[in-house]
């Protein structure tokens, strides 16, 4: 004797979407899974570096090639902050950018710069964004980094002074007014200094245009010496001229910083017969600061040059061998 349990029509629908839903589930499963070991393999070997951090600082998730950067640790790295893992100035800059791709709610591009290991500097093209909930709040940001150092170091060929080693003049245009909107938008002072050789043409009429070439080697070497942090820029915008351009908590920062150029330069104690009453090659120093609300359609490269050239002739006209705004 043989029975058989018969379906009602409604159960075997509900059945039946049962299954397949369940066999949608299945292949979502599938699809999350090679997902996830494509994420892996490329967090694992791709040659960039991918972080994730929380709104607060603290770093979610990073990529194995952040292994190449100074003092990496992969068990400490994850789950601190970033002004715990990198020095004041480099932290500073990439905690900013994170701070406006949240607060914009867009992607921002930046360059950023960072030490690997062997303690040299490299400069990383850098996009941002935020990362959204289901309400649209943003949680998070990612960024993506790709090291163009080799770049810009093959840019910077064509925009090197060879005798000194600094920017030239090009560079000089080029970047002004990129530096100026940075200072703008993170509220900080941008300086433009500018410098030149006290008595130069009499020391190459005393001396000799070799030894003129020294000197203006030495005067690289100071500015070399002082301006020296992420972000500082300097030029040779020809002959015995010489430009800067950084960011300051104030003029009274700014100023120190050009009198210690000034100094670096005087110790030298390199004869120039020609330049009374030192005796020595010295330098004088004009500062022009450009302030955050001075914006770039009010004050143009060439208003700003001109700002920073009177203060150099209040410097000439104090008797040289010194600083003035």
């Amino acid at each position: 004797m043989s029975t058989s349990i018969e379906v009602a029509p409604d159960q075997a629908r509900t059945m039946a979407q049962l299954s397949e839903e369940n066999a949608l589930l299945r292949e979502e499963l599938r699809r999350l899974r090679e997902a996830e070991r494509t994420l892996g393999a490329l967090l694992d070997n791709a040659p960039v570096l991918i972080s994730a951090k929380a709104l607060d600082g603290t770093i979610l998730m990073a990529s194995r090639h952040f292994e190449i950067l100074d003092g990496y640790d992969a068990a400490a790295f994850v789950g601190r902050k970033v002004f715990d893992l990198f020095p004041p100035d480099i932290a500073e800059q990439l905690w900013r950018n994170d701070q406006r791709a949240a607060a914009e709610r867009r992607p921002i591009h930046e360059e950023e710069t960072v030490y690997h290991r062997d303690q040299s500097l490299h400069t990383y093209a850098t996009v941002k964004f935020p990362l959204f909930d289901d309400d649209n709040a943003v949680i998070a940001t990612c960024a993506v980094s790709t090291d163009i150092t080799d770049v810009r170091a093959a840019q910077a060929d064509s925009l090197t002074d060879e005798l000194t080693g600094l920017k030239n003049r090009r560079y000089f245009n080029m970047r002004f007014v990129e530096e100026q909107r940075r200072a703008q938008r993170d509220q900080r002072l941008l300086t433009l200094l500018l410098a030149d050789v006290d008595r130069f043409k009499g020391y190459n009429d005393t001396h000799g245009h070799p030894q003129g070439d020294v000197v203006l080697g030495a005067v690289a070497q100071a500015i070399r010496r002082t301006l020296n942090r992420p972000g500082d820029l300097s030029f040779r915008l020809g002959g015995d001229e010489f430009a800067c351009l950084f960011t300051a908590n104030g003029e009274e920062e700014s100023e120190e910083l050009a009198e210690r150029i000034r100094a670096a330069l005087a110790a030298e104690a390199i004869p120039h017969l020609a330049n009374d009453p030192y005796g020595t090659v010295t330098l004088s120093i004009g500062l022009a600061f450009l302030y955050p609300h001075e914006a770039d359609d009010t004050l143009t490269q060439g208003a700003a040059y001109e700002r920073g050239d009177q203060a150099l002739y209040r410097a000439k006209h104090k008797g040289r061998n010194t600083v003035s705004r």
